[in-house]
């Protein structure tokens, strides 16, 4: 079963990353050095999972882009981050965007602090309302 699972391994890369496998003895120790190679051992984890909260902590929204490409820009961040461990919760999500939208958003903002509780409102819900507003302006 073991060198079964190793020529898997070896087959589902490519030709490049295979080369660095070759000399694995088993499919453990293969799958060891592809970890270490493409996750890091947990200080490059740590410094990567430091760097994505930096710039989930730092991002804004571009005039320039959409409250569509904000958002994906948002999600690609957080998801990075659940693979490094770290689970951001989606009301933490919502006040990001809140926070951070540029200046013609206001109007929609307020109005959605003051008629509900933000907190409550589901990410896909709030980039909903907020790309329609985008369209009536």
């Amino acid at each position: 079963k073991d060198a079964q699972a190793l020529f898997v391994l070896q087959q589902a890369v490519g030709e490049t990353i295979a080369r660095r496998i070759m000399n694995a003895d088993t499919a453990k120790k293969a799958w060891d050095i592809l970890e270490e190679e493409f996750e890091g051992n947990e200080q490059v984890r740590s410094v990567k999972l430091h760097y994505l909260r930096r710039e989930f902590e730092t991002i804004k929204m571009k005039e320039s882009k959409t409250i569509e490409e904000y958002y994906g820009r948002i999600k690609e961040i957080v998801n990075k981050m659940k693979l490094y461990g770290k689970e951001i919760k989606e009301k933490r999500v919502v006040e990001k965007i809140l926070i951070t939208l540029i200046e013609k958003y206001d109007s929609i903002v307020a109005s959605i602090e003051t008629s509900s509780d933000p907190s409550s409102l589901s990410v896909n819900k709030l980039v909903g309302l907020l790309g329609v507003h985008s369209k009536i302006k």
